[in-house]
């Protein structure tokens, strides 16, 4: 079952975390980059109905690498192959797996990293979600894995790593020469602020924030954000600038990094998430789903794979499973308890 924590109206940034693992996922976003299995899909929401946003996602740049398809006015159908229609880089800094075990780098919180060359895997999403949202009278912290599709083709993941911190607040980098003699920059992070999870996990590749190298496809200079993807319970995400080209700041959205306002494609007004220029600690994507979801939708989402790597738990995390307890009059074992039942519905999905 997703348990349904209240949040206070805007937390500071440390109390929009997600659901970490009692037994600590690894450092890359703690979960499934893809939505579903490319087979099974997901089912678009529990059947809350609201007004059709099918008409702002059709006007939306999706990549030619996705197929995109509306069976009703209420559902949408996006498939890809999990890589994203941009460059990547050839190595990544990443947790040791397989012959990979000599430690080039190590994380601002003590996550020791290896140089892996770039796996450029696969990993199918096939998912079908509600377009017609409705907010929840309760919103639902964001699981670990894919929270949302982007444009790219890739899947968006909420802001924390497997070890509970911020991922792109952990981003290093090293530079080396390779078997070729050619010079490379291996970084846990890549430019277009994005990498895939640990081979153990399914090296499926994602973002923990905003990314230029998508936005620079449908935005213009001092323009208004477009649409760059959607979120698992169907409300839109777009970048930090609103429909004047000014910044969106943090202290504008709501604790799950959400905005109603007009957009390019909602002129008249919609609930969006927004994923904030500049920002690399836990605001840097979306904390919490305002909308529904389903724990169906959840263990699919995180179906296809976790980015282990065999940490035990550690103090930070507990701390901030207290924290996520304090501020929504939820017993530290009830969060535990969610973390641990997240974790056996992916393996039941597996």
């Amino acid at each position: 079952m997703i348990q349904f924590f209240k949040m206070p109206a805007r937390p500071s940034a440390h109390y929009v975390v997600p659901l970490v693992l009692s037994l600590l996922i690894s450092a890359c976003g703690g979960g499934s980059g893809s939505s579903t299995s490319g087979s099974s899909g997901n089912s678009g929401g529990s059947g809350s109905t609201g007004v059709s946003l099918a008409a702002g996602y059709q006007q939306a740049k999706w990549g030619a690498n996705m197929t995109v398809t509306y069976p009703t006015s209420c559902t949408m159908t996006v498939i890809s192959n999990g890589l994203p229609n941009h460059a990547m880089s050839a190595y990544y800094l990443r947790p040791a797996s397989g012959t990979y075990t000599t430690v080039a780098a190590t994380t601002p919180d003590g996550l020791a990293l290896t140089i892996q060359p770039n796996p450029n895997t696969p990993s199918p999403i096939s998912t079908t979600y509600n377009i017609c949202p409705t907010k929840a009278t309760t919103t639902t912290v964001t699981n670990m894995g894919s929270i949302g599709t982007m444009i790219s083709g890739a899947a968006l993941f909420n802001a924390y790593d497997g070890t509970g911190s911020p991922a792109m607040s952990q981003n290093v980098s090293v530079n080396f020469t390779d078997s070729s003699g050619t010079q490379q920059t291996a970084a846990f992070i890549d430019p277009c602020n994005g990498h895939a999870a640990p081979q153990q996990g399914g090296n499926t590749y994602h973002y923990h924030g905003i990314s230029s190298c998508i936005t620079s496809k449908v935005d213009t200079a001092g323009g208004p954000s477009h649409l760059i993807g959607i979120a698992l319970d169907g409300f839109p995400v777009y970048g930090g600038r609103d429909m004047n080209g000014k910044v969106i700041t943090v202290s504008q959205l709501d604790q799950c990094n959400g905005i109603t306002s007009a957009t390019p494609e909602f002129p008249n007004g919609v609930y969006h998430y927004v994923l904030p220029e500049g920002v690399t600690n836990g605001s840097s994507s979306m904390g919490c789903y305002a909308g529904t979801v389903t724990s169906t939708q959840i263990a699919q989402a995180q179906a296809n794979g976790i980015c282990v790597s065999r940490v035990a738990i550690n103090t930070k995390v507990r701390n901030r499973s207290r924290l996520i307890a304090e501020n929504s009059g939820t017993s530290v074992n009830a969060v535990n308890s969610a973390h641990v039942g997240q974790s056996a519905a992916r393996k039941r999905n597996a």
